[in-house]
């Protein structure tokens, strides 16, 4: 079995993230770096041996369901409870929460690698302690200084866990759509009434809930006004229940032990967290951290998958020898092994890219930089901060499509066996299918990056990938292909004038330019590891060669394809409609 402290993950942490500059943001001073840096690998293995010692269990008990309990709440299956216990006991969750309250104020980064190695070994269990964690830093961000004391200590203890309850039966990605009403009182606390489905960790005992105020429920219905992020729990501070209960549990392909709930809130006690009818907005922070945990999970995955599908590959023989030395069964493991990589470079330059931001917000809000160097910060926070939000959708789009596709991948390698529950990889493919679609579809992660693209995001990356592979070019070893990926961002560029004079074609497009703009940034991140580390050639030539090739293939579709197409699509449905009818 290998490591779950991937070298990839060791890349990063030792060397190519500037702790120094980060560390001195986010506190001041003079920081122990190594000191701070020894601490986050200390929790990196140890949640690598913890991961691995309860992933045997958790393939074993794939099909447990979650249950509902007595008390009008629901929990995962005993499995996944030993396992959170364990983690509990070795107090790795609620990670990212500031020492204040008891956390470890782990940088973003690091916590994706801790999702990644716990989705690796359970994808169910991942769920729950990445909601915990996203819960808490909401609260932690936007909560009055009386619910950070109250909650925060017990998020990072593991005494509680979190829920985050958007999604209603006409309220998905459209969230104007929001019927849940909070009625303030006059002791300023609110009382929500309404019901959401499909809530993960539903069972949880803070529930973050979106709801739409009720005194200008009227007014705001149909849009993302007029709306509050609101803390319920589960009991009043006497024990006794409060408005919540679980009313059903959702039956699924995959993810068995993660419970998926109905949510009903029958006049629930609440405390709203930061502005009123500003909730939308905070509910964004936690949504898109949410969109890079997910990321993560379908790394942790697809990494699980590839490392059986190796292994099988290895083991069987057919025709005198294993079949991984088939030339066909040969490249489709290398190309999987190559994606899962790409997938965690970009993933991970992103996290670092968040950290910076956080510590770059962290300084200015200290106030102790120069004020000339306090310009530059805020300068680069706001360029940096433009660039983050066009990655985060990329993120998740391509990590959980990634995902997808060597799960599905690692049960061809092994054949009829691999269709069959007995083989681990068919239960990872099942549970690889929701990953697409929570926290916004692959399509609707395509729609939110061609929207800041058209806000100027693209520009910004597109400039910033250019002066990349300009410095990388100076290197013999990587200017050729630094050129070759140098090349596509003109390519990228053409097909944003052609998009952009029409927005239908535009979001038809979106996965095409989307993709496009990731192979050339991901590519780039490669050769910034081979710099690092001159073993990674192979791998950055591997992907380079085939995307790039593929990036001129898209722009020859987009550019080529654009007259009458989306005419074209609805012809072609009508006639199948009347073929069927």
């Amino acid at each position: 079995m290998s490591d779950f402290y991937t070298p990839s993950m060791r890349l990063y942490v030792d060397r190519l993230v500037d702790w120094d500059t980060y560390l001195r943001l986010l506190h001041g001073g003079t920081p122990d770096v190594a000191s701070e840096v020894g601490a986050f690998r200390t929790v990196l293995e140890t949640t690598a041996q913890l991961a691995q010692s309860f992933e045997r269990r958790a393939r074993e008990s794939w099909h447990a369901e979650a249950e509902l309990t007595p008390d009008g709440g629901a929990r995962p299956p005993a499995h996944i409870r030993d396992a959170y216990a364990q983690l509990k006991e070795a107090g790795l969750v609620s990670l990212m929460v500031s020492d204040t309250y008891g956390g470890a104020a782990l940088p973003a980064m690091l916590n994706g690698m801790y999702l990644e190695m716990v989705s690796r070994a359970d994808t169910s269990l991942m769920t729950i302690v990445g909601l915990q964690a996203g819960v808490a830093v909401d609260i932690e961000k936007y909560g009055s200084s009386e619910l950070r004391a109250k909650w925060l200590p017990k998020f990072t203890s593991g005494e509680v866990q979190g829920a985050m309850d958007l999604t209603e039966p006409k309220a998905g990605s459209d969230l104007g759509g929001i019927q849940t009403r909070a009625v303030e009182q006059p002791d300023g606390t609110l009382r929500v009434s309404g019901s959401k489905i499909f809530i993960t960790n539903g069972g949880a005992e803070v529930h973050l809930v979106l709801a739409r105020d009720g005194d200008t429920f009227d007014q705001s219905k149909g849009t993302t006004n007029g709306l509050s992020l609101v803390l319920v729990p589960r009991h009043l501070d006497d024990g006794s229940r409060n408005g919540v209960r679980v009313a059903r549990l959702e039956k699924k392909l995959g993810i068995h032990g993660s419970p998926t709930c109905e949510v009903v809130f029958e006049d629930a006690v609440g405390w709203r967290l930061g502005t009123k009818g500003q909730g939308f907005r905070a509910m964004l922070d936690l949504m898109n951290n949410a969109r890079l945990g997910v990321a993560a999970q379908g790394i942790g995955v697809a990494a699980a998958a590839l490392e059986d599908a190796v292994r099988y590959a290895g083991e069987r023989e057919q025709f005198g020898q294993p079949i991984a030395k088939q030339p066909l069964v040969l490249a489709m493991l290398s190309k999987m092994a190559t994606n899962v990589e790409a997938a965690r470079a970009l993933l991970y330059r992103t996290f670092a890219l968040v950290d910076l931001n956080i510590a770059r917000d962290a300084a200015l809000r200290r106030g102790d930089l120069a004020p000339d160097v306090a310009e530059r910060t805020r300068a680069a926070l706001e360029h940096d901060q433009i660039r983050a939000r066009l990655l985060t959708p990329l993120c998740k789009y391509y990590a959980t499509e990634i995902c997808h596709d060597v799960t599905r991948d690692a049960m061809q390698v092994y054949g009829g066996v691999g269709y069959t529950m007995d083989a681990d990889v068919a239960k990872l493919h099942a549970d690889s299918l929701i990953l697409t679609v929570y926290e916004g579809t692959s399509e609707i992660q395509a729609s939110f990056a061609l929207r800041e693209m058209g806000k100027g995001a693209l520009g910004v990356a597109l400039a910033q990938l250019k002066d990349e592979l300009e410095a990388i070019e100076k290197d013999p070893k990587r200017a050729a292909l630094a050129h070759l990926v140098e090349l596509s961002l003109g390519r990228i560029q053409d097909c944003a004038n052609v998009l952009f004079t029409d927005l239908s074609y535009a979001l038809l497009r979106a996965k095409m330019i989307a993709e496009m703009l990731i192979n050339a940034k991901t590519a780039s991140e490669l050769l910034l590891h081979v710099g690092a580390d001159p073993t990674r050639i192979d791998l950055a030539e591997a992907f380079i060669r085939r995307r790039m090739i593929e990036n001129e293939s898209m722009a020859k579709r987009i550019e080529q394809n654009h007259q009458g197409r989306i005419e074209r699509d609805g012809r072609i449905l009508a006639e199948a409609a009347r073929v069927e009818g």
